[in-house]
């Protein structure tokens, strides 16, 4: 088993909540736990052997070995099959645990059939099925602090997997924004996922828009929906100034152009953080691509009522609602998750932010964003030997929540595919991104 913690984090580097600010990092809190939960337990063991065997597998070239971790990640199915009917087990931190492990394996190591969007599918299966488990847990307070991680970083995947479907779950109820917390107060990160819990509801508010054939009702709610959104840009601001706030020095100097290096590809990255600041580093990235979704809806609305001409927003937006700022940030962070030393740890942190990042380059029409689009793809690839599994993963959840395109080349398809999301087209005339109607 010690295997299992040098491949998920080969420094070996716990990551403490920091004392000079109020972030945590649960997901690497929670895999420390798992050490003091019973690991012969029949679904944990063989879901964590898998994910340790398919990169052994992957590493040396051994067939055996991956066909091996294939047959464990089987019987791990199998095993959590079992718990479900099982009304006591299912309650237990080890099967919960196992459902986050195995989202993990088909992140890197998942289904490799042909069919593009099986390992995309297969692990927004594995996040629903685990927050089916917090949820038949209920709302209340955790019995000790590695099972209130353990709830932490499945809200933190729920959160996220609801905003890529566009359509929000129980977590925006009072009660699982509050009771979880009776014991283990809320800490920055926390917080902030509290205000992305709020965008699969304005995605899903967006997206029926769509339906309204009465245009002066359409237009009445897109303002309506804008506000909302400028409520919660307010809020991301806040916390931005509160997390600033909560550290002893400048983020400028945490968040630093890069130093000489012989590295030309951290050269490249803008933001370099420190090596003892995971946390505010993952945190922040959550922060970028949050500000990203949000702001680029804010420009496809402010676009869409001002068509109409009716005045009921200012001739402007604001300065800082700048969805290219705020992909470019992640975009020239990415050395600091992918590399080696990381292992499975960065990138699995890192994958939502990426993931926003090159969607919004496939759609923008600034003339930066196909060459950020493709030094990210390459950054990717070259930083870490995960950044394969990593691109793979993305393209097939791409697949996995979007329609199928019906033409073009692989890239028109999955330019097709990230349009269809933002849904959005390009206006031929002048270039610029707009709302359908």
């Amino acid at each position: 088993m010690s295997h299992f913690w040098d491949l998920y984090f080969p420094a070996n580097r716990i990551v403490p909540k920091p004392s000079h600010v109020d972030i945590n990092c649960g997901n690497r809190n929670w895999t420390l736990g798992v050490r003091n939960f019973n690991l012969d337990d029949s679904a944990l063991k063989p879901a964590i052997l898998a994910l340790c065997l398919a990169r052994i597998g992957e590493d040396h070239n051994d067939r055996r070995v991956s066909e091996h971790a294939i047959k464990l990640y089987g019987t791990a199915l199998k095993e959590m099959k079992r718990a479900l009917q099982d009304s006591k087990r299912v309650q237990t931190d080890e099967i919960l645990a196992a459902g986050k492990l195995m989202s993990q394996y088909e992140m890197f190591h998942g289904s490799t059939t042909p069919e593009l969007k099986a390992r995309g599918s297969n692990w927004q299966n594995h996040v629903q099925g685990a927050m089916r488990l917090v949820e038949l847990r209920g709302p209340g307070a955790r019995a000790n602090k590695e099972a209130h991680q353990l709830f932490v970083d499945t809200r933190c995947a729920a959160i996220l997997a609801a905003i890529v479907a566009r359509k929000p779950n129980i977590l925006t109820a009072p009660e699982w924004q509050t009771l979880p917390w009776e014991t283990e107060p809320k800490d920055l990160s926390d917080k902030l996922h509290d205000l992305m819990a709020l965008l699969p509801l304005i995605f899903e508010e967006f997206d029926h828009l769509e339906n309204y054939r009465d245009r002066a009702r359409a237009h009445e709610r897109r303002v309506k929906l804008f506000r909302r959104c400028y409520t919660i840009d307010t809020a991301l601001r806040r916390w931005y100034t509160l997390l600033s706030t909560s550290l002893p020095k400048p983020l400028s100097t945490v968040i630093r152009p890069p130093a000489d290096s012989a590295d030309a590809l951290m050269d490249d990255a803008l933001f370099l953080f420190e090596d003892s600041d995971i946390s505010l580093a993952a945190t922040l990235a959550f922060y970028w691509a949050s500000c990203n979704l949000l702001h680029s809806l804010m420009h496809t609305l402010f676009a869409a009522v001002h068509k109409n001409g009716r005045g009921e927003l200012p001739n402007s937006l604001p300065k800082h609602i700048n969805p290219s700022q705020s992909a470019t940030s992640i975009a020239r962070s990415v050395g600091y998750f992918i590399r080696p030393e990381m292992g499975i740890f960065g990138p699995q942190l890192f994958a939502f932010p990426i993931g926003v990042a090159l969607l919004y380059f496939m759609v923008s029409t600034e003339p930066s964003a196909e060459e950020e689009q493709r030094r990210l793809g390459e950054s990717i690839a070259k930083l870490s030997e995960l950044g394969p599994s990593l691109q793979t993963f993305l393209t097939s959840l791409q697949a996995a929540i979007l329609p199928k395109a019906q033409f073009g080349s692989p890239k028109e398809i999955l330019v097709e595919r990230a349009r269809a999301w933002y849904k959005v087209h390009e206006n031929p005339s002048t270039g610029t991104t707009e709302p359908r109607d």
